[in-house]
């Protein structure tokens, strides 16, 4: 009886998981026309893992992930996970690709002022154990003559959690501007504007609104026609947190299996290179919502 206890002990050793480590499990669904994006993000201290799959309608788009292992230089994976195969590289502190020159950008001359107004509306709600803020954004962007950037109007009503659920190197910097709702769709650039860019000045009133669980948002901006004449746009999208839970992830989620190939570049991914930053979920929806309006 000793040994068969000894034995089953044995077997259970070899079997059960090894040890969580502790973090947080968010899974998000953006929506922009025809447009979805779900996107599964893990985030344990100083590891990331981001995985998301883009459906245009009833056509799903290539299932692909990212890990970023934080340090002194990041190191970055992007991982195929239909064709098992890999891409990697180093970025430096400011997320540019290690050994890589960024191309220098003319300024335009010009200047866009961005107005940003948060206006917390007093109500509350919980979501998955945390108590969120209802906050109204409204912001304004106005381009000087001579500037590359064009005007636009955006107001979003959204849910947000105190932004602590998230470490710090995840959370939204005080004073930046670069959230959903400060995206500025972009038309194209004609020659007068290839590799300038504008002066930006920033002016925020209002509380900061924290980690956004639940926003829609609604943009008005103008584009010229074929003819030069003005085209007035308008666009809505939303976003949905409609997963977190926090407790210990799996070690594994955060390394390539070992039946994945290291290539040069991947069939599926868009840009087919390694990019020159390593970009969040918000940002690259940011980037689509741009494509879109091109």
């Amino acid at each position: 009886m000793k040994a068969l206890a000894i034995l089953l002990l044995s077997l259970t050793s070899l079997t059960s998981p090894g040890p969580g480590i502790s973090g947080i499990k968010i899974v998000t669904r953006q929506v922009i026309g025809g447009l979805t994006d779900t996107r599964t993000e893990y985030v344990a201290g100083d590891r990331f893992r981001n995985e998301w799959q883009t459906q245009m309608g009833d056509r799903p788009g290539a299932a692909m992930a990212s890990i970023v292992l934080r340090g002194e230089r990041d190191k970055v994976f992007v991982l195929d996970l239909q064709t098992h195969e890999y891409v990697t590289y180093e970025t430096d502190s400011h997320g540019m690709v290690a050994g890589s020159r960024a191309r220098p950008a003319a300024q335009s001359g010009g200047t866009l002022h961005i107005d940003i107004d948060f206006v917390d509306t007093g109500e509350r709600k919980e979501f998955f154990g945390h108590t969120a803020r209802h906050i109204t954004t409204k912001e304004k962007r106005v381009a000087s003559p001579g500037a590359c950037s064009k005007d636009s109007y955006s107001e979003t009503d959204g849910w947000y959690i105190d932004s602590a659920v998230m470490p710090e190197w995840r959370q939204q910097k005080k004073n930046s501007f670069g959230i959903v709702v400060a995206s500025v769709v972009s038309y194209g650039t004609d020659g007068k504007c290839a590799d300038k860019m504008d002066k930006i000045e920033v002016h925020r009133n209002g509380v900061e609104p924290g980690f956004p669980i639940k926003l829609n948002t609604m943009l008005k901006s103008e584009a010229p026609r074929r003819d030069g004449s003005p085209r007035a746009l308008e666009s809505t999208w939303g976003s949905e947190v409609v997963e977190l839970k926090e407790g210990p992830l799996d070690p594994a989620l955060f390394e390539v299996p070992s039946d994945y190939k290291r290539v040069e570049s991947l069939r599926t991914w868009a840009s087919a290179v390694a990019p020159q930053k390593q970009l969040t979920g918000w940002e690259w929806f940011r980037a689509k919502v741009q494509e879109m309006f091109r």
